[in-house]
């Protein structure tokens, strides 16, 4: 698919367009594989490792058109949060410079977990919706099923707050990476996943469902085997189309690194799609036409 160019823009439906940014990373977050299982709790990891890096472009369609809108990126490094060991993985999503001009959008999520027991320590939220700023931080206390939170919006005073976390839930970024730790590659078709992420100090409870494999091209031509999965949706998510399945695939190797999602918004249809991958702590040997 070519992309659009700058002088297909007047086409868009400008009010749809604001509607899908404003709530560009809600819609990441609860989409890149983006959930932690309530029923299972972190055995190990040998998919995630420090220096991997994804980008992800993302697409907008309105009626019969196309645009790429936005580039969301993912990182991991290793580091030291207090006396602990973490990985500390971070997401930034950021509208293109032609779209600044209708709302401009820069995000950016990093979440701290204790490297040996995926244990959340620290997330961190700073974002920038046209000329409105949100500085979100929560601090962990597993042991005690606490976490501990200021919020600022603007120049308002800081709210500062508490709340409990469930077993085995984390945050949204450490969220985003935690399933891919998880035996998720044969699951028979239908085997149902227990959803449960802290989204915005709330804990939030969808389902993945496994749907098999298939093959999966990306818009530069790659290929790859990919494990499907269907994300159901409920009413918390107010963006999505009612009773709509949003749709998840991911190599089908022991990266399980997710390469495009499909979902349906109340306004217009969004897919995302891998654009580059880094420093992957396995092969990607679910890439079958790699020269």
């Amino acid at each position: 698919m070519r992309k659009l160019s700058v002088f297909s823009i007047p086409v868009l439906n400008y009010s749809a367009l604001k509607l899908f940014t404003i709530r560009l990373f809600i819609l990441i977050s609860f989409i890149l594989i983006p959930f932690m299982s309530g029923a299972q709790c972190f055995k190990g990891n040998t998919a995630v490792g420090p220096g991997e890096y994804l980008s992800y472009e993302v697409s907008y369609q309105v009626g019969p058109v196309w645009t790429n809108i936005a580039l969301v990126t993912l990182s991991a490094v290793k580091e030291m949060q207090g006396t602990k060991e973490a990985l500390h993985m971070k997401l930034n999503a950021k509208t293109y410079p032609t779209y600044d001009h209708l709302f401009k959008v820069r995000d950016s999520y990093e979440s701290w977990v204790a490297l040996q027991t995926w244990q959340p320590l620290k997330f961190q939220r700073y974002t920038l919706h046209d000329e409105n700023t949100v500085l979100l931080t929560q601090y962990f206390y597993p042991a005690q099923s606490m976490f501990y939170y200021n919020y600022k919006l603007n120049n308002e005073p800081v709210d500062k707050g508490q709340g409990k976390i469930g077993q085995c839930m984390s945050d949204m970024v450490a969220s985003l990476y935690y399933p891919r730790t998880l035996e998720i590659e044969n699951l028979r078709p239908g085997t149902p996943i227990p959803i449960s992420v802290l989204y915005n100090n709330e804990p939030t409870a969808l389902k993945l469902v496994a749907q098999g494999k298939g093959i999966i091209e990306t818009r530069d031509g790659k290929r790859y085997h990919c494990s499907k999965f269907v994300v159901k949706m409920n009413s918390t998510v107010s963006m999505f189309k009612e009773n709509s399945d949003m749709i998840v695939w991911f190599t089908a190797d022991k990266n399980k690194v997710p390469v495009y999602v499909e979902a349906q918004l109340k306004v217009g249809t969004v897919k995302i799609y891998l654009k580059e991958t880094k420093g992957l702590l396995n092969p990607l040997t679910a890439w079958l036409n790699k020269p």
